[in-house]
């Protein structure tokens, strides 16, 4: 090219690029950059519409050296000398074709390694599938089971000694463990829910007779009277106690005691209907709640039905026991549904069952409001009675059977400023109901006391005057000591005084009364048992009480002429008297006839309407010498006596 082109030395050149199978083109450019000669490799020769002129590698750009571009590597040198070059050279080399090649062939002859490392590594996995992974999904499938079936008592199954197996063990452990916090726990729920339920049992239900108690009671009868009042049907309450149950506890026991409680609520249950509720308030307090009462009559029959099943006596520890109960009946709608007044009223009424003489039933009725508050008043003005003297003592004479006066019993009268005359009968058993007995007793005490002086000048010095007692003093331990103080302030000789207590309130407080006799009779005092014959089971104690005196019940002396039975009655009485060397004291004598059949019968004092009429002090002198003139009239009369 120094002197002229010689395309065919060009060309034959160019040519021996045929052996570098991966060069695209070459071409040669003279000084000034025009092409003179181009070569395309025959490998890109099939390349449609490759022109070598067309490439898009601008030549006069590049700088001189190897470059890569979009064409592949090139490569751009000078011909002849670099400052004066006579021409250029430009080859482009496909650098991708031998490395995609490159990579082929490496893939090939990679792959049998590969497939060799696959096939290893699927080996190895499989191996370490059987004897590691395996056991790892089967212990988790069992874990899950047992999450699932919250079943503690699965065990796994262990074989080997790996890591697995061991992780298994421990598992069997910890289930073992947890089963066996389960089992203790469920055995602690029951006890929880045993012991839950018997809190609940004790909070709401009588423990000695199973029935529900008054709180419980009061509840269920609250709820009750707001439905039975949306839907106007009318509710009864029955209130009811045990008669003579006081008795029954002191003289044969507190066991005993709660046998008949436990009879009474068997019995009185079987009188009732199936929604029926009986409940125990304390005691021997019971309440009943019938529900759905369209009419009276339906209360009236199962109260009549209680009291005649009540008259069958209990047997209990070989006793037969004869009681009754005592019951008032109550109406929520004359109540208007409120539960103070329904219960209050059912409580009123049963009073006023008590007050006809046990063992019956009354419904109630506005009118006992009335006598409620004649209760409430009388009860009220006792203390204010005490304060401002308006109790007075009157004295009942005693006649032996030879005519002398020997005793005087002692009774309470009251002229209220308000009320004006008030009966004993009415005002003593409020007393005892308000707690005022107490005080009445020892008023009644100090009035004697102060009294005795006068008596003695009246009559003589060996006189006898009787006092009642209440069971409600023979309960206070310090009654004993209320006596000997007022003893000893007013410097009485116990030798005139005499206690009388009815045989009903010794048997209902059969230790306390024989604790507190025994003290007045060893300091000189004696005992009257008033009422005798009244109570029950008398006889069996007669040789284990301390008294002196036997009062006949005027009961039996009026109506001892009515009949045979009632005379032999009367005639046992006093002859069991004078065997057990005891004196008779016969009450409530209102004929000659009574008179002189007690005389001649062997009792040996008389008291009575016959003879004379509890009077005031200033009236005893007038009232000795009635009573002596009477009893002289029946030692002159020739009146026989009327009796076989």
């Amino acid at each position: 090219m120094s002197d002229q082109i010689d395309l065919f030395s060009i060309t034959t050149e160019l040519l021996s690029f045929e052996r570098y199978e991966y060069i695209k083109f070459v071409n040669v450019f003279d000084a000034n950059w025009e092409l003179i000669q181009p070569y395309v490799h025959p490998n890109y020769l099939t390349l449609e519409n490759f022109k070598p002129e067309l490439i898009d590698v601008k030549v006069k750009e590049l700088p001189f050296g190897v470059t890569s571009t979009n064409e592949g590597l090139v490569a751009l040198k000078a011909i002849g000398e670099e400052q004066f070059p006579i021409g250029y050279l430009l080859i482009v080399q496909d650098f991708k074709k031998p490395l995609d090649e490159s990579k082929l062939s490496l893939f090939y002859s990679a792959v049998p390694f590969v497939v060799l490392i696959i096939v290893l590594t699927i080996i190895i996995s499989f191996w370490i599938y059987q004897h590691l992974l395996s056991p790892l999904l089967k212990l988790s499938n069992f874990t899950r089971r047992v999450e699932k079936s919250t079943n503690y008592n699965l065990q796994y199954c262990v074989s080997g000694n790996d890591e697995v197996s061991q992780l298994g063990n421990d598992i069997n452990t910890l289930l073992q463990t947890i089963n066996s916090q389960i089992q203790k726990n469920k055995k602690n729920t029951i006890q929880l829910l045993e012991q839950t339920q018997s809190m609940e049992r004790l909070a709401n239900y009588d423990i000695l007779t199973g029935l529900p108690n008054r709180m419980f009671f009061m509840m269920l009868l609250k709820s009750e009277l707001t439905r039975s009042k949306e839907r106007n049907q009318d509710i009864a309450v029955i209130f009811f106690d045990v008669d003579s149950f006081k008795g029954v506890n002191d003289t044969l026991g507190h066991e005993a005691g709660d046998m008949l409680l436990q009879a009474v609520s068997n019995k009185v249950s079987s009188y009732l209907r199936n929604n029926d509720i009986i409940a125990r308030l304390g005691g021997d307090e019971f309440l009943i709640m019938l529900p759905s009462i369209d009419k009276q009559s339906i209360v009236i029959n199962i109260a009549e039905n209680i009291i005649r099943g009540m008259q069958e006596p209990f047997s209990i520890h070989e006793w037969d026991i004869s009681t009754g109960i005592s019951m008032g009946i109550a109406s929520a709608k004359e109540a208007q549904f409120n539960i103070n007044t329904l219960i209050s009223n059912a409580d009123i009424a049963m009073y006023a069952s008590k007050d006809k003489g046990k063992g019956s039933y009354t419904v109630f009725h506005h009118k006992m409001l009335e006598d409620n508050k004649r209760k409430v008043q009388v009860a009220n003005l006792i203390s204010h009675a005490i304060a401002h003297n308006e109790f007075e003592v009157f004295y009942q004479l005693k006649i032996s059977n030879e005519g002398d006066v020997k005793g005087l019993e002692a009774l309470i009268r009251w002229q209220s400023e308000v009320l004006g005359f008030v009966s004993p009968g009415e005002f003593i058993p409020i007393a005892e109901q308000a707690g005022k007995i107490k005080a009445i007793t020892q008023w009644v005490i100090t009035q004697v006391f102060k009294d005795m002086q006068i008596l003695k000048k009246l009559i003589s010095d060996d006189i006898l005057v009787s006092m009642n007692l209440s069971s409600h003093d023979l309960k206070d331990h310090n009654f004993i000591h209320v006596v000997k103080s007022k003893l000893l302030s007013h410097e009485i000789n116990i030798a005139n005084i005499q206690f009388e207590i009815t045989e009903s309130s010794y048997l209902e407080n059969f230790e306390s009364a024989n604790e507190f006799f025994n003290q007045i009779k060893q300091m000189g005092g004696s005992i009257a048992l008033d009422d005798f014959g009244t109570g029950y089971s008398s006889l069996s104690y007669l040789t284990k009480i301390e008294i002196d005196t036997l009062k006949i019940d005027r009961m039996f002396v009026n109506q001892y002429a009515s009949s045979g039975k009632d005379a032999a009655v009367l005639q046992a009485i006093l002859d069991l008297g004078q065997r057990l060397d005891l004196r008779v004291c016969s009450e409530g004598i209102e004929t000659a006839d009574q008179a002189n059949y007690l005389i001649s019968h062997g009792s040996h004092e008389m008291q009575g309407y016959y003879f004379a009429k509890p009077v005031c002090i200033s009236q005893l002198p007038q009232a000795i010498i009635k009573a002596k003139t009477r009893f002289k009239e029946l030692t002159k009369s020739d009146t026989k006596p009327t009796w076989s």
